[in-house]
């Protein structure tokens, strides 16, 4: 490969163009140009998946495709397996809640859940509970709660887990919304 084309590709910023552009069979000018700027777009995409599932800062790397479904999974009349993978309650920004005894595949679902989020561009937050009161009290105690609280609120998904081990104590915030 050509520095040329590497440095072209690097100023406009063409990150994988230069590492596909010999791969993609050519057989007209419009149908190569196309299909090298179709690869790009997704490697990108993949990318952006990567980056958002290492910020969500996941404590596992649980897929989908490994979650053992079961008939010990229980679905409200409004929600089935379908509509739960398809993320649509994230679109609604309505809240998800997975209860049941420890062990019964709540955090790998939750994480699977999270992880296929990141992948189809959603931002997502992975939070035990006793990390976030403690980050929730340290922000407060620093002056810095509001500016916490606006970049949580941008997040698409928060995803709490190990509720039942949180020990509230300490947290003496104003609760009045602002």
């Amino acid at each position: 490969m050509s520095n040329l084309i590497k440095e072209k590709c690097k100023l406009l910023r063409l990150a994988y163009v230069a590492d596909i552009y010999e791969k993609i069979p050519f057989e007209n000018h419009e149908q190569y140009i196309s299909a090298l700027l179709q690869q790009e777009l997704e490697h990108r995409e993949v990318a952006k998946g990567e980056r958002l599932i290492k910020k969500a800062k996941f404590m596992s790397e649980k897929e989908l495709e490994k979650y053992h479904w079961s008939e010990h999974i229980r679905f409200p009349p409004q929600l089935d397996r379908e509509s739960l993978e398809s993320l649509y309650f994230i679109e609604k920004k309505e809240n998800l809640i997975l209860t049941g005894a420890p062990g019964t595949g709540k955090s790998h679902l939750v994480t699977a859940l999270g992880r296929k989020a990141c992948r189809n561009g959603y931002e997502v937050r992975f939070f035990r509970v006793v990390d976030l009161v403690e980050l929730l009290e340290k922000s407060w105690r620093e002056g810095r709660f509001q500016s916490l609280r606006n970049r949580l609120n941008k997040i698409d998904m928060v995803i709490l887990d190990e509720m039942g081990y949180v020990v509230y104590g300490t947290l003496k915030m104003n609760h009045h919304r602002t």
